[in-house]
């Protein structure tokens, strides 16, 4: 569902249950709040609240409230909107795909309940709640006594044993919600009642919405815990089987032989975005020319890349040497062991900060990487979105309470081998090695491949390049990219924007003072980025003369190809054309140079 006209506006008061006062472009303004509950934890003075102006002009107040921020949470507060985004939702098929009838506001016995259904082959009567309240993730119902809804409840168990389908559907005006309960110290007779509903076989559904400023789309279901203090997520049982399973399967990897901090920290920076395979000699051949913090901090950044080559996400091995650094002037050196202090250091988020805190200094903290969340999401059938930082945070909060107070490291490391090695994130996972496999609710009802559930990812912008080689008898001309930005300061090859003929490049080399001898295409090459691809055509240009070394035309330098493989670090992007000039970059090199000592 969609609102036509909104405006933001700052809350002020609410002097009683139907009028409000917002200011509204500097101006105080009283306006209608279309919701008639309490919402006390959502209006607080100063919040920013949406308004959607009426179309009447004759009303007393030309704006409806609507939303509200609550700690950076988008949160819709219309008490009509429930309705009618369970309406979409119903007709587009979300509760059943067969719906053949669809009737609101129809009458049953002594109550009027939102929905009636037909399918092929049931009748349902469906009621709808909307939920504002939440804390820590949790959302609830109702915020105040209703005598209304309970009787609701109970009429529908009547329905129900009257052999009609009968259901309750919690409709969340929010996302990152964990599950939905109800709310026992507002109304402990609406909880006991849902109880004996669920036992009469009436179906309770929570579900929660995708939540804008002028929208509120039903996008993710909810788990229903009627009573957490009995009923949990599950998690509390997943440790000793995980790490049976782990002490039996786990593979032999060189940071994790000797966990020092240094070595965990390096590994997992490395890991981010890369498989451990591509990752061992590369960790192999830091920790020899790098073997400490010392050594890192020391490091000229133009050898740093050069290390990191093939890597890619060059920002990761820019901030290793910033972070240590700072552990040299602020922490004599030691890498630091608490979670608050790591994740001060440059390029150290929360899973990072997790990991090094567990795994080398042993202390009792989740490290929650896309393994951990799709593990988790397909053992708890999470349909939650796991790129949401509020579900991220909610998912940590889960584990800390999990969490082997005796075995931190190796639990968090089983959690990632399980992602990694089992339920894998292409392809069908392999339930049959899982040690989770009677316990994981995706996996009982054959829903793995559906969890855990992904946003539309973004298209990616394409560029246009042409790679231009230039040459003489002897050097090649390249040139060191921005430092900041894209590839920051890499080198690369010259290039022009587009595709460009011969013909084209030929004229843009003799605009820049150069006289080709010849010019030959080279093969096309397509390099993807996270958030960007380059389509790339290339051409070898031979020269008469290149500057000396050192010239400054075009910011160009004129170097040997031994050198560029030793000393200039070229990303992989540009790997189609470092084959041509027969030198190799990243991993490639440091293979070739095995073969060549044997």
């Amino acid at each position: 569902m969609k609102y036509e006209n909104i405006k933001e506006g700052i809350f002020i008061e609410r002097p009683n249950r139907f009028i409000a006062y917002v200011e509204i472009d500097g101006n105080p303004e009283k306006v209608h709040v279309k919701n008639t509950g309490r919402c006390k934890e959502l209006l607080r003075k100063g919040v920013r609240v949406y308004l959607e102006k009426s179309s009447n002009p004759e009303r007393k107040t030309a704006y409806d409230l609507v939303g509200v921020e609550k700690n950076g949470l988008m949160v819709n507060m219309d008490s009509a909107a429930p309705n009618k985004a369970a309406g979409e939702w119903l007709a587009s098929g979300g509760l059943f795909p067969d719906v053949e009838v669809l009737r609101p506001e129809c009458t049953y016995g002594n109550s009027r309940f939102d929905f009636y259904l037909e399918t092929k082959e049931n009748k349902m009567w469906l009621e709808v709640k909307g939920v504002t309240l939440e804390a820590e993730g949790v959302a609830m119902f109702p915020d105040a006594p209703s005598l209304r809804a309970l009787k609701h409840v109970e009429e529908l168990i009547t329905a129900r044993e009257n052999g009609y389908e009968a259901g309750i559907l919690f409709v969340v005006q929010m996302e990152g919600i964990r599950y939905f309960t109800p709310n026992r110290q507002a109304q402990p007779a609406f909880a006991q009642a849902l109880e004996r509903a669920e036992a009469a076989g009436v179906g309770l559904y929570a579900y929660g919405c995708h939540v804008t400023r002028d929208s509120m789309q039903i996008s993710y279901e909810i788990p229903v815990i009627l009573n957490p203090d009995k009923e949990q997520d599950g998690l509390e049982t997943i440790a000793a089987p995980l790490l049976k399973w782990y002490d039996e399967n786990r593979r032999v990897l060189p940071w994790r032989e000797d966990p020092a901090p240094y070595r965990v920290w390096i590994s997992e920076i490395m890991l981010q975005q890369t498989r451990v395979e591509a990752v061992k000699p590369y960790f192999q051949r830091f920790m020899e020319s790098l073997p400490d913090i010392a050594a890192l901090a020391d490091v000229p950044e133009d050898r740093l890349l050069k290390l990191w080559e093939g890597l890619g996400y060059y920002n990761r091995a820019r901030n290793l040497k910033k972070a240590a650094g700072v552990i040299m002037a602020e922490y004599a050196g030691v890498m630091p062991a608490e979670t608050e202090e790591l994740l001060k250091l440059p390029g150290i988020g929360s899973y990072t900060a997790g990991a090094v805190a567990s795994i080398a200094y042993g202390e009792p903290v989740p490290a929650v990487d896309g393994n951990v969340l799709r593990v988790i999401s397909r053992y708890r059938m999470d349909d939650r979105d796991m790129l949401n930082a509020k579900v991220r945070k909610s998912v940590e909060d889960d584990l800390q309470a999990v969490i082997p107070q005796d075995r931190p490291g190796d639990f968090n490391q089983a959690l990632m081998e399980l992602g990694a090695t089992v339920c894998i994130p292409n392809g069908m996972p392999k339930c049959g090695e899982c040690p989770w496999k009677d316990s994981c609710k995706a996996h009982i009802q054959s829903k793995e491949t559906e969890f855990p559930k992904k946003a539309p990812k973004k298209i990616r912008t394409v560029e246009k390049k042409t790679i231009l080689i230039i040459q003489d008898a002897v050097r090649t001309a390249i040139r060191k990219r921005p430092d900041k930005g894209l590839l920051a300061g890499m080198y690369e090859f010259p290039s022009a924007e587009g595709h460009l003929s011969r013909e084209e490049v030929l004229a843009l080399l003799k605009e820049k003072g150069m006289h080709p001898l010849r010019i030959s295409r080279l093969p096309d090459s397509r390099h993807v980025f996270s958030h960007k691809e380059w389509e790339m055509i290339g051409y070898c240009i031979r020269v008469d003369e290149l500057e000396p070394v050192g010239g400054v035309k075009e910011g160009l330098l004129f170097v040997e190809p031994a050198r560029t493989e030793k000393e200039y670090p070229i990303p992989s992007a540009y790997a189609a054309y470092t084959d041509y000039l027969q030198i190799r970059i990243g991993n490639g090199k440091y293979e070739a140079e095995n073969v060549d000592n044997q």
